[in-house]
């Protein structure tokens, strides 16, 4: 009698402490153990080597909630961390095109979607550490399962790279508000804005000379703004989705302007267990006449990426593969900054939420480019442009 007294009462504890909010606790664990060997590319003969490492693949942890408000209103939030799984992992997170090296904290490589809103019939209002629309749209066509690891579709979609010196990429989070149109006919949109306050700069700032040297490029500028949106259509099997963004780059005495990216992508899944998609982006950086960038005074430089891929799902068994390619710079001075990317995947689910998989990948760059997984060790963390990047193993995925 007094155990159903006790319970009784924590019962109704717990009633009183969570009937506002239904709070979720989820996250993935994955973590493959792989082989990667660089060799000698199309401009360096001084160059080679190989490891064989553990590898945490986008492992996350993360805690969700909504509040009824009344009248149809609804509070919401998302608090999402990377989990480092292997420990003093030297890494490389695509979607924010930085590198990193975590220590051995549990919790210390990279915060992932992270944000507080309110959400109606009218729509969603977020405002936090979010993803991009161009993020966003890109990661929806993604075949892998998690978009995670050397497969991940952010490695170079939306991205110029100018050898191993500097980045800029579209395809990340950002600090931001946004605001999401409810599905209406197949129909849903998003639009973000990110300001300088959020970033740390201004538009009086100038580029440092000593990391960030105007002849090769804004190296770790921030961009002072940024503005996407995306809209996209669902039907019969298909979503089609389009994306834009501009990251504003206004420092002063600098050779560099906005950073701009347009992306048109299309996903197939009308057959039970098949995912066919295709993307398409197109980035442009401003320069003006005096850059060291520019080829005979070019007001701009452009490059185009392709993007396929397709899986199946056969029983417990899910094959997949992708394909990228990345164009020269139009418009730019330094030339074969161009690359390509394959990688196969065989995926064996032990259970609903536990798979075992096998990959492979191939980076191919050109003569001065530097892609890489973002999954090289110390060892090979340093690679040199024109190098060609190999890798093979096997993993363990589990989602909670």
């Amino acid at each position: 009698m007094q155990k159903k007294i006790v319970a009784l009462a924590v019962a109704g504890l717990s009633t009183a402490a969570f009937a506002q909010t239904n709070v979720t606790i989820y996250g993935v664990a994955d973590v493959s153990v792989q082989g990667i060997s660089a060799s000698q590319g199309k401009a360096r003969t001084d160059a080679s080597g190989n490891v064989m490492s553990l590898q945490s693949n986008s492992s996350l942890l993360g805690f969700k909630g909504t509040e009824d408000l009344g009248n149809g209103l609804k509070a919401l939030f998302q608090a999402e961390t990377t989990l480092d799984m292997v420990g003093n992992q030297k890494g490389y997170e695509a979607d924010q095109a930085v590198s990193y090296s975590s220590g051995n904290g549990l919790f210390s490589s990279a915060m992932r979607d992270t944000y507080v809103g309110l959400n109606s019939k009218y729509g969603t209002v977020l405002g936090g550490y979010i993803s991009t629309p161009v993020r966003s749209s890109l990661t929806s066509f993604d075949v892998m399962p998690g978009a995670t690891g050397v497969s991940e579709i952010t490695k170079q979609m939306t991205a110029q790279r100018y050898g191993s010196a500097a980045q800029f990429q579209t395809a990340g989070r950002a600090t931001a508000i946004a605001y999401a149109m409810p599905t209406l006919y197949g129909f849903d949109a998003s639009i973000a804005y990110t300001g300088s306050n959020n970033n740390g700069t201004t538009n009086s700032e100038t580029i440092s000379t000593t990391t960030c040297n105007d002849s090769v490029s804004a190296c770790s500028a921030t961009p002072q703004s940024a503005f996407g949106f995306n809209l996209g259509w669902t039907g019969y099997g298909v979503n089609v989705k389009g994306a834009f963004q501009q990251n504003n780059n206004n420092f002063i005495n600098s050779s560099i302007g906005d950073y701009t990216t347009y992306l048109v992508g299309a996903m197939y899944t009308g057959l039970p267990g098949l995912k066919v998609s295709g993307v398409y982006a197109r980035n442009t950086l401003g320069t003006n006449a005096a850059s060291a960038l520019t080829q005979n005074g070019a007001g701009k430089i452009t490059n185009n990426q392709w993007w396929m891929g397709a899986s199946y799902r056969m029983g417990n068994w899910e094959p997949a593969v992708s394909a990228s390619m990345s164009s020269d710079m139009d418009g730019s001075s330094i030339q074969q900054l161009g690359s390509r990317q394959w990688t196969a995947r065989v995926g064996y689910y032990l259970s609903k939420r536990t798979q075992a998989y096998g990959v492979i990948s191939n980076v191919n760059n050109s003569a001065n480019q530097n892609y890489t997984f973002g999954q090289q060790t110390s060892t090979l963390g340093s690679t040199v442009a024109g190098m060609n990047l190999f890798t093979y193993g096997a993993g363990l995925r589990t989602s909670f």
